[in-house]
């Protein structure tokens, strides 16, 4: 039986194929932009502005841990901040480097199991965490849109709102639809994936337990918000540090979007997708491919740096076990 830790080298032809994704979408964009521009753009970079971005990602590492720690705690998981912050940056890690959208949250899901013995809660509590994020992205790409509007006529960037917004919509009556539910056994029991009935039947009940913790369903969403705000003003911060003019308004629309376009699982880490994403919205309001490009790129960079820190925490092992509540 493989790890989640062994899982990359099962299928290494996927991530080959995501790279070669990444490459050919970067390539195209660097083809269709002034190169110049962009190390113009990198030559007047303000260093002081991009390290707050990076200190201010680190920040809303702090938020995801502590909304992790509460929809812990609501299933009787008690574990210390600063493990689960230790964990989270594993997390960062492993989403970076591993050959999958979801490569973090399985190894955060192996190492809280092995802390807590508590399978299906501890990985409950992730798909409940990733959710409540996507939630308040998606509340807030609602919000700007709609105030918005006024100023930004494009077909596409609604339409892809609006499909978000039903997405989320379908996921979550999904998780709670009894019916629903009855239907996906009842197939899954004709399929050779019918083993996994008890195990899916378990993980599915400590789902729906989340509905009845309604306080920590809210308390996560509330930090889901302050969390993607965070995100919103590290972009802008980066925006200000490569000189654009962008006014931060716009930045309340497009990084939710680009975010929404960049979980599409066909490159490394978003690479090139979330590029093409940015050109084309930034484009909307006169941001150029080179600065749109740079803008996205620098992103990348501070997560990059970022997800290094878990990366040491995985070479040097965590302390022994805390459970302190």
């Amino acid at each position: 039986m493989t790890t989640p830790l062994d899982r990359p080298r099962a299928n290494p032809w996927r991530f080959w194929l995501k790279l070669l994704v990444s490459l050919a979408l970067l390539a195209f964009l660097f083809s269709r932009t002034d190169l110049q521009a962009i190390r113009a753009l990198f030559r007047s970079l303000r260093l002081p502005l991009l390290l707050s971005s990076v200190a201010l990602y680190l920040l809303a590492q702090i938020v995801s841990t502590l909304r992790w720690r509460r929809l812990l705690q609501a299933e009787q998981i008690n574990l210390s901040t600063w493990r689960l912050f230790l964990l989270y940056l594993e997390g960062m890690f492993f989403n970076l480097m591993l050959p999958t959208v979801i490569g973090g949250d399985v190894v955060r899901g192996y190492q809280i199991f092995h802390l807590t013995q508590q399978k299906e809660s501890s990985l409950a509590s992730i798909l409940v965490e990733r959710l409540s994020g996507y939630v308040a992205l998606i509340m807030i790409a609602c919000i700007a849109l709609i105030l918005g509007y006024s100023h930004l006529h494009d077909p596409v960037t609604i339409w892809l709102t609006v499909a978000s917004a039903a997405g989320l919509i379908g996921i979550i009556a999904g998780l709670l639809n009894d019916r629903l539910q009855m239907l996906f056994f009842r197939l899954l029991n004709r399929t050779r994936l019918g083993r996994f009935n008890e195990v899916l039947q378990r993980f599915y009940g400590a789902l729906q337990r989340y509905w009845k913790h309604k306080r920590a369903l809210l308390q996560a969403v509330g930090l889901s918000l302050i969390l993607q705000l965070l995100v919103i003003m590290i972009f802008y911060l980066i925006s200000r540090s490569l000189n654009l003019s962008v006014p931060l308004r716009y930045f309340f629309l497009f990084v939710p979007l680009i975010s929404v376009v960049s979980m599409l699982p066909i490159s490394v880490a978003g690479l090139g997708v979330r590029e093409g994403s940015s050109v084309y919205f930034f484009a909307k309001v006169g941001l150029d491919s080179a600065g749109a490009i740079s803008l996205s790129l620098l992103w990348f960079a501070v997560t990059a740096c970022c997800s290094g820190l878990g990366g040491i925490v995985f070479l040097v092992g965590h302390p022994h076990p805390d459970k302190r509540p």
